[in-house]
């Protein structure tokens, strides 16, 4: 029976290895991508591609795992059960395929990072890629007030969290987070900036798009993160405001939606050029330990570590393996409550598929 000592991966390359493994077992072709940047031992990268089902479905689930990197091994683990028992985990309705893609950020993912090679938060860089970014005074002065990018040493970065006191009591410690998480597009050395156009991960996500959307009518975009949630549990969430048509076809599929105050919907692009295509997004977080304020020192170390820094200095250590732990817990305990809490996530998807969706086009 498929747990977390077949599913879950400690390197990039065992993962990717255990999810070619599971496609080739069920006789699905999948497409290896290399990366152009080698992991941390000198490791060659992949992500990969496969779909199960017809070619011109006009019904379309894309599952991506690792868009946030570090995050990438949780979604792996679920994509590759979900390949390797797909009559049991995906027993598709007829013209309907599901395409995965496998650690579209596997740079992030090998160098336990939440980023990509660029320092792009990709999620919001992909969807900035089609929206004008708005600016974020806010996460300005944050990023002015704490100084990150004068500092010269992980002692410096870390006196300075007294700075951030300040800060909350500016603008009170929801705003402040919220401005954060938001992304940025003006501060490239900083943390969730948004970049300033496609990324390699963006450009496959295109190609994706246009090998495997031509007949699509109905897209269902499963993107699988961590963090987010009580730990051990999955949650799930979508973009839509509450009460709408589309918030109550996913509460009657997928029951109690995590709270989702931010509302960008974050795949919509993938419907430009594509008049036909209805998207939704629907995001599932494996919850993770809950940080409070004084730990939020963690997310710009990791940044300051990478830009400025030496990952192999001892001091960097313990910072890192917290960082990598946060996202990763990879405890026996942890894999198998996520693995258990994630497969009863299925029913609800395939019942939204196969579910007539509400017509929110402009009149």
């Amino acid at each position: 029976m498929s747990g977390p000592d077949d599913l879950f991966s400690h390197t990039v390359p065992e993962a990717h290895a255990r999810f070619v493994d599971a496609c080739a077992t069920v006789g699905i072709d999948v497409e290896a991508v290399p990366h152009p940047l080698a992991g941390p031992s000198g490791e060659v990268l992949h992500s990969a591609v496969a779909r199960l089902g017809p070619a011109d479905a006009s019904t379309v689930l894309l599952v991506i795992s690792g868009t946030h990197g570090i995050e990438g091994y949780f979604g792996a683990a679920m994509q590759t059960d979900a390949v390797r028992r797909h009559g049991e985990r995906l027993p598709l309705p007829d013209d309907t395929a599901a395409v995965f893609v496998h650690l579209v950020n596997p740079w992030g993912t090998a160098w336990s990072s939440r980023e990509n090679e660029d320092n792009v938060e990709l999620l919001r860089g992909h969807y900035f890629c089609h929206h004008p970014a708005p600016p974020n005074p806010v996460f300005t002065d944050f990023h002015e007030t704490m100084g990150y990018g004068r500092m010269r040493s992980i002692d410096e970065l870390l006196s300075t969290r007294g700075r951030a006191r300040e800060l909350v009591e500016r603008y009170g410690v929801e705003p402040l987070m919220e401005a954060i998480a938001a992304g940025q597009a003006e501060h490239p050395d900083a943390i969730t900036w948004v970049g300033d156009g496609p990324t390699w991960s963006k450009h496959l996500l295109d190609r994706v798009a246009t090998a495997h959307l031509g007949s699509a009518r109905k897209l269902l975009v499963l993107d699988l993160h961590t963090a987010v949630g009580p730990s051990g549990e999955t949650v799930v969430f979508h973009p839509d405001a509450p009460g709408s048509a589309n918030d109550e076809l996913f509460t009657e599929h997928l029951g109690e939606q995590w709270p989702n105050a931010e509302r960008l919907d974050f795949y919509d692009w993938f419907a430009d050029g594509r008049p036909q295509l209805a998207v939704r997004t629907l995001t599932c977080e494996a919850g993770t330990e809950q940080l409070g304020p004084a730990d939020q020192y963690i997310f710009p170390l990791d940044v300051w570590i990478k830009l400025h820094g030496d990952r192999d200095d001892p001091a960097a250590a313990p910072h890192l393996t917290r960082y990598r732990r946060f996202f990763y817990p990879e405890t026996e305990e942890w894999m198998h409550s996520v693995h258990a809490h994630f497969v009863r996530r299925w029913p609800g998807v395939l019942g939204l598929l196969a579910a007539a969706w509400p017509d929110t086009s402009p009149a």
